[in-house]
């Protein structure tokens, strides 16, 4: 696991919390798609990660960590 990879993984969280907000039709099954794919780097992350990449392995778990809290929480606050 390289580190452009645990960035690639940050960035496209960052992307679809920034369209959470923009997007007019279902935004729901888009916020569940969203933590599913943070749900797999997780555990890529958590589980196959053969090295800690100097302290950055921990950082961007907790990271992702946040980035799917924020998305429950968008999920929740979406209330029609």
């Amino acid at each position: 696991m390289t580190r452009s990879f645990v960035r690639t993984l940050v960035f496209t969280s960052a992307l679809v919390l920034a369209g959470v907000g923009t997007a007019q039709a279902e935004p729901r099954p888009a916020i569940q798609a969203a933590i599913q794919q943070i749900d797999q780097a997780l555990f890529i992350l958590q589980h196959r990660a053969a090295h800690d990449f100097g302290g950055h392995r921990v950082v961007a778990i907790r990271q992702l960590q946040h980035a799917r809290q924020q998305l429950i929480l968008a999920e929740r606050a979406d209330v029609r």
